[in-house]
């Protein structure tokens, strides 16, 4: 006679193996050093492709600075912030001028955005996140005292700025017509500024008969920055001297450099005009 299977009759299950503390500890390490080995790659990676569309916003603007001059008689454009400037400041919805209270009670960019789109250099540009730096916080919080801020970009005052802060600096003009460039791949007409009252306030200037900044720099590429020149292209520029790197991290004014191979270079790339 056949017998039924019986299940109570089999024998006892044999035990899954299991991982001890210790192998779980090994695990945990590995995965922390594995972890700590990955995450500088991707931050790394992450702020080259930010400085990617930084170069990109650079050109664009660079070659705005060039299409204007070709079709406004070789004007340079004014490196000014105010209505026939390169980039007009804040307005609110009426068209009226914001000043630093109501800035301060602003809870976006959108009036220095709409400064931006009556700028002389916006059809040219024909886009708004053309003038801002992705690794430019300033839009999204208020991490220096002052107001937010969209626009990463300033161009030097010898482009057609004030007369006055020309003079101050040490040299002699502004500069007005793209013809009295000399070298003009060497000349930069754009740079990167974060000015820590809020919106970048002007031109950005530099003492020429002294070695000292007056305006800070930008630091957030990794120690470099992007500049575009007169001849249309653009480049990232790594910023070789301590003091530089400090003064734009601290975000300071003034600031003292005697020897400094930065401030040689930026002095160098100053178009400047004797007469």
């Amino acid at each position: 006679m056949m017998q039924r299977h019986c299940t109570q009759c089999r024998g006892p299950r044999a035990a899954s193996p299991g991982f001890t503390l210790i192998e779980l500890l090994v695990v945990v390490a590995i995965i922390a050093l594995l972890i700590s080995i990955i995450l500088p790659s991707l931050r790394s990676a992450r702020e080259q492709g930010r400085t990617t569309v930084c170069l990109g916003n650079q050109k664009t603007l660079a070659n705005a600075f060039v299409q204007y001059a070709a079709e406004n008689a070789d004007a340079v454009v004014s490196s000014w912030t105010y209505a026939q400037g390169w980039v007009d400041w804040a307005r609110d919805e009426s068209g009226n001028y914001l000043d630093d209270d109501d800035l301060a009670d602003t809870p976006d960019c959108t009036a220095e955005i709409r400064g931006i789109e009556n700028g002389l250099l916006y059809p040219y540009a024909k886009i708004a996140s053309v003038f801002h730096c992705p690794s430019d916080n300033r839009d999204s919080l208020d991490p220096y005292g002052g107001y937010r801020a969209y626009r990463t970009y300033s161009m030097p005052n010898c482009m057609n700025g004030d007369a006055g802060w020309e003079t101050y600096v040490g040299a002699k003009k502004v500069t007005k017509k793209t013809a009295a460039i000399s070298s003009a791949a060497a000349r930069y007409v754009f740079l990167e500024e974060s000015d820590p009252r809020g919106i970048n306030m002007h031109s950005w200037v530099m003492y020429l008969n002294q070695e000292k900044w007056i305006d800070p720099l930008t630091v957030w590429h990794e120690n470099r920055s992007t500049i575009g020149f007169a001849d249309g292209h653009a480049t990232v520029h790594a910023w070789l001297d301590e003091r530089t790197i400090n003064m734009s991290r601290d975000h300071e004014f003034d600031q003292p450099c005697p020897g400094s191979e930065d401030w040689r270079f930026m002095a160098a790339g100053w178009t400047r005009q004797e007469r």
